[in-house]
């Protein structure tokens, strides 16, 4: 697996967040992508990046800390537009990353998210506890075939706190 470290830039940003079981993130999936686009739609606003999910409450191991995933699903855009209750929009900061190309069925990647956790930790570095997921085929495309990219944020260790 080729793991790269990378810094991805500020980002305009277009989401909706839900608390979900696991079972009920394809359905939710789906939807969410379809009322995003309708909601850019009517604001005038065009997508200019891959759609993601990104997981909110993972543990030091990259699994969910408890039965319900926090997550939110989104694009990044073109232009801020108004937040509702239903979707946000708003800048992301920049964030430092490590990351790798899953090509096999979603439900398998738990060996990649162990390995870029180990790959943090080669770089003295902290995973900060976000996932983000892309998916660059879309359901048609046989489960083997799936391409997902997957990110993990991290931040450096401080020096000041390490001892020898």
């Amino acid at each position: 697996m080729q793991i790269e470290k990378i810094i991805k830039p500020v980002q305009t940003i277009v989401s909706m967040s839900a608390h979900l079981s696991h079972e009920h993130i394809p359905s939710y999936i789906g939807k969410s992508f379809a009322d995003l686009l309708e909601y850019l739609q009517k604001n005038g606003a065009e997508p200019v990046g891959t759609p993601f999910i990104s997981y909110l409450n993972l543990d030091d191991t990259g699994q969910p800390r408890d039965q319900l995933l926090e997550i939110e699903i989104g694009f990044p855009i073109d232009q801020e537009i108004p937040s509702t209750e239903k979707f946000q929009s708003y800048l992301l900061p920049s964030y430092q990353a490590v990351r790798t190309l899953y090509i096999g069925d979603y439900d398998d990647l738990s060996a990649s998210y162990k390995e870029l956790i180990a790959a943090i930790k080669q770089e003295n570095g902290v995973f900060t506890f976000r996932s983000y997921e892309y998916f660059l085929t879309d359901a048609s495309a046989p489960l083997d075939e799936q391409e997902t990219m997957i990110e993990l944020t991290y931040r450096l260790k401080r020096k000041d706190l390490l001892s020898s």
